[in-house]
């Protein structure tokens, strides 16, 4: 029995010391993953305030660590030390391996930068552990703020504090869903006649289809087509709203009362149109949209590609994290008549304090706003 205490205790010891091994390979100029995405968050941040792109390098070896054992990331973050910079911070990254933020890179050297970081990282690769067990690293560089991957969706890595707050809110986003299912039924079936009378007024007063269907920015970046009744003619030129928009964000508008999100007398509305807009019948059809997971009775609003094309890195905070909603904080707050900046911080204080009440707060004030037609264009 001694002995079987004597080599358990060998054995932890045994345990203890390679764990111990491996944090001593990582503690020179290694973060451990806790810390290294707290480095991303601040580079993501200073990037925000400088207006300037970040450079992060990853450098997947999962399977290959699982074949050569838990010390081999450690050892390949020894052997990287030797071709960084030493402002260049590396760090564990998940199971994709390792991550470097190259800091401090112009957008013009981001280019050459990725070719003679990976060709230098390649050599070395190569050098000490050979091309077949080399070959099977993958290196890849991640650009923020920059859309990419499927459906353009934003890259997650670049935003671990927000999706790790959505994680430690899953048993309220299953009650969100459970409220936007439940509420998406119930208004269906309420306004009923609506989606009779609606679709009549349309198509005889106007040439064109019933639906007006478009794609927006959903979570984290992620395209969807959203329903809306068709408010304006066919075939009319954007050219207006795009250039309107840019000019908003850009802030060359003047804030005031005519600083709006929507086009005030737009010529492209119809008649019907302009009562639909009024009083937000034309985003009734967004319930399907909720239905089918893509939107949310309550967040932020899905935006349009040449809105989002024109955003800083801090205002695509606003689509990370929460689905887009068909009402939000800054609807009830002003609606339209609200500068974007604005919109966009009462967007990330809705996502930072979310919470069940607080969108049975927004549901709640919805409709009497709605009715006093504040904003609506």
């Amino acid at each position: 029995m001694g002995d079987v205490r004597w080599n358990n205790k060998s054995w932890w010891r045994c345990i203890t010391q390679r764990k111990q091994d491996i944090a001593d390979s990582f503690a020179h100029g290694f973060c451990a993953e806790a810390k290294f995405q707290q480095k991303l968050v601040q580079e993501r941040r200073r990037a925000d305030r400088a207006g300037k792109p970040l450079l992060v390098m990853v450098i997947a070896a999962g399977s290959v660590a699982k074949d050569e054992g838990q010390l081999f990331l450690p050892s390949l973050a020894n052997m990287l030390r030797g071709c960084l910079r030493e402002t260049d911070i590396a760090g564990a990254l998940g199971e994709e391996g390792i991550g470097v933020i190259l800091t401090e890179v112009a957008a013009e050297k981001i280019p050459d930068a990725k070719r003679v970081v990976a060709t230098k990282v390649r050599e070395m690769l190569e050098a000490k552990y050979g091309e077949a067990l080399a070959g099977r690293v993958a290196i890849a560089f991640r650009i923020y703020p920059e859309t990419g991957g499927d459906d353009d969706a934003f890259d997650m890595i670049f935003y671990p504090d927000i999706t790790s707050d959505s994680i430690g809110k899953s048993t309220g986003m299953v009650v969100k869903r459970v409220i936007d299912l439940a509420g998406a039924v119930m208004s269906l079936l309420l306004l009923a006649p609506i989606f009779v009378i609606v679709p009549l007024a349309i198509k005889f007063t106007s040439k064109g289809p019933i639906f007006f269907i478009q794609e927006r920015y959903g979570l984290n970046g992620v395209k969807f087509r959203l329903f809306k009744f068709r408010s304006m003619f066919v075939n009319n030129d954007d050219l207006i709203h795009r250039q309107f928009v840019k000019q908003l964000i850009d802030g060359s508008i003047d804030e005031g009362e005519d600083t709006v999100y929507k086009i005030t007398s737009d010529p492209r509305v119809t008649a019907v149109g302009k009562l639909l807009r009024a009083y937000s019948l034309d985003e009734l059809p967004q319930l399907f949209n909720v239905l089918k997971g893509e939107m949310s009775l309550v967040g932020p609003r899905p935006p349009i590609h040449y809105e989002v094309e024109n955003y800083s890195g801090w205002q695509r905070n606003r689509l990370i994290g929460k689905r887009p909603g068909i009402t939000g904080a800054w609807q009830v707050s002003g609606r339209s008549s609200t500068t974007f900046d604005e919109m966009v911080r009462l967007d990330l204080h809705y996502l930072r304090s979310w919470s069940v009440m607080l969108d049975v707060k927004i549901i709640l004030l919805t409709p009497f706003v709605v009715l006093r037609c504040r904003g609506a264009y």
